[in-house]
């Protein structure tokens, strides 16, 4: 018997665990891409963990002198750059092709099909899709905040800056209060944990002449 679609309920099966397979693949490989974008932007926006200290101070004069690669930038940031360019649009892509899929293909399929249990499924895709675009949004936007904000810093330590843009000069302060508040409450903590280091170093120390001093005690007692 066929249904209202020409298709009988095999085929319009058939067809929609088809589609299932292919939403399953794109939901995987978004995740996976997904995933390896908030890795690089954590480097990107935090801090790259391999490069040293005196490696991003090294890159601080640079932008500071303006002899850095690419208006300031080094390598490794160059290349990341353009690494987080490529992958972005690939997420951009594959979130296109999955929403083209669910939209005008497993939908209808579902209702051909005409089981709850797989309009749920793409009710589910959906849901997985829209979660996924939004962590895509908010990383995105963090590695942009992190781009304009490197962008500012060139641009003010650079020779063509102009010193007498207010406006530039009170993000400048803005930015500078940020960074020395958060240098602030980094000592505080180093300061803090070193504290509780010696206490627990002395503690260590008065817990082991209170015992030689009862083991002196019991040993004067027996003699």
């Amino acid at each position: 018997m066929n249904n209202n679609y020409g298709m009988t309920p095999e085929q319009a099966s058939r067809e929609f665990d088809a589609l299932r397979r292919e939403a399953t693949k794109l939901e995987r490989a978004l995740e996976e891409k997904l995933a390896r974008y908030q890795q690089l932007a954590q480097r990107i926006t935090v801090g790259d963990p391999s490069t040293s200290e005196y490696e991003q101070r090294s890159s601080l004069l640079d932008v500071e002198a303006g002899v850095g690669t690419r208006k300031g930038f080094s390598k490794k940031d160059t290349s990341m750059e353009e690494e987080e360019a490529v992958l972005s649009a690939d997420i951009q892509r594959t979130i296109s092709t999955m929403t083209d899929l669910l939209n005008t293909r497993m939908a209808p399929a579902a209702e051909r099909t005409g089981r709850s249990q797989h309009s749920l499924l793409v009710k589910r895709y959906r849901e997985i899709l829209f979660d996924c675009g939004s962590d895509f949004k908010k990383t995105s936007a963090a590695v942009q905040r992190r781009r304009e904000a490197r962008e500012l810093f060139e641009n003010s330590a650079g020779p063509s800056a102009s010193s007498h843009d207010p406006a530039m000069e009170q993000l400048l302060r803005e930015r500078n209060a940020v960074e020395n508040s958060m240098q602030g409450a980094n000592s505080v903590l180093n300061q803090a944990a070193s504290v509780r280091t010696e206490l627990r170093s002395q503690g260590a120390s008065l817990r082991g002449v209170t015992g030689d001093h009862g083991a002196d005690r019991r040993q004067h007692s027996r003699g």
